[in-house]
């Protein structure tokens, strides 16, 4: 009765015991830190950690201490920017950053080679780095009510991606046609065209 669970914990045990990179299972198997205080009690077993919802302008310089962090939302913050020295958080697979202040996405995203999903909705990005399409695990990229405008052929390279919401942008029926055409694979979710040329 009790072997569902206990290959569950066996696993989510193998999976920490080797830390940094979670399989998807043991990721949504551990504990979500909601307080920064109590993550820096044992920073190397923090993998998820939300600080969502605490009127940040920048990310707090403690977070480089979770080395093993998975995954991480600064939704609905204040946030303009991201710091340097983020892209040393190699493992990073799930980053949300919903409803801050964002103009473009930082570089440092790029940096991320494991990032299965990247939720940036609600910002003020008005295009995407070229350096995305080096992004080959991600899966999933939520941009939704965005001012994107840049959406360079390069990001044909994340051979990974199959849903990405793009809804709440003004396109021309031109450059949706272009961006399908980039990412056969991939659904799309569009507003209707503007009138506003191609």
């Amino acid at each position: 009765m009790n072997r569902p669970v206990s290959l569950l914990s066996c696993l989510l045990l193998a999976a920490l015991a080797q830390a940094q990179l979670l399989p998807q299972l043991a990721l949504d198997s551990v504990r979500t830190y909601r307080s920064l205080e109590r993550a820096l009690q044992n920073p190397d077993s923090v993998y998820r950690l939300d600080l969502s919802h605490q009127k940040l302008k920048e990310v707090p310089e403690e977070v480089r201490r979770f080395k093993n962090l998975n995954a991480l939302d600064l939704g609905r913050n204040k946030l303009k920017d991201l710091p340097g020295w983020m892209n040393e958080l190699q493992y990073m697979q799930e980053f949300s950053a919903g409803r801050n202040k964002f103009t473009r996405i930082p570089n440092g995203v790029c940096q991320w080679k494991h990032l299965k999903r990247l939720d940036m909705h609600q910002n003020r990005i008005e295009g995407l780095p070229a350096c995305m399409g080096g992004l080959k695990e991600l899966y999933s990229l939520d941009l939704w009510s965005n001012d994107l405008g840049d959406f360079p052929d390069a990001i044909s390279g994340m051979k990974a991606l199959r849903f990405m919401d793009l809804r709440v942008i003004q396109f021309s029926q031109g450059e949706m046609d272009r961006i399908t055409t980039l990412l056969p694979s991939v659904k799309i979710f569009f507003s209707q065209p503007c009138n506003c040329g191609d």
